[in-house]
């Protein structure tokens, strides 16, 4: 299977998530209306974790504690957990390109625009004693 396939499965999950799970929690919904809910969440994630390899058991694992969660009516905990899978399931469908949320700012630009540290003192002492080896005639660590 192509990597659309896997984006295109990880679009179909967070809709699921987000416009039927979420909305059926947030609506205070009975726990018979949103157990059928949850449970095709739980069969898409199942059927497609092997197209998301480092994140499909994670899902499954965040899955498996959705249900858990249901059954001891903690909606609080089940709405923090449903909300962090779909963030990840939005980013699997948008690709690896995409690393981060769209609302956050990109760390991977950050980080590549950040200017080098300054030379602290541990530095400044190797670099101190480098010079004196070079006076002294002597080679290099």
């Amino acid at each position: 299977m192509d990597s659309n396939t896997g984006r295109r499965a990880a679009w179909d999950t967070y809709l699921a998530v987000n416009h039927g799970l979420l909305r059926a929690l947030r609506n205070g919904d009975s726990a018979e209306v949103i157990n059928p809910i949850l449970g095709e969440v739980v069969i898409r994630i199942r059927r497609y974790a092997l197209m998301w390899p480092a994140d499909g058991l994670m899902l499954i694992a965040a899955a498996s504690g959705a249900v858990r969660l249901l059954r001891q009516d903690d909606r609080e905990a089940l709405i923090g957990l449903s909300v962090a899978m779909s963030r990840r399931l939005y980013l699997l469908s948008a690709g690896p390109d995409r690393l981060h949320h769209p609302g956050r700012r990109n760390q991977r630009a950050a980080w590549t625009k950040r200017a080098k540290p300054v030379a602290g003192i541990n530095e400044r002492r190797k670099a101190r004693h480098r010079g004196q080896q070079h006076e002294k005639g002597l080679p290099d660590d």
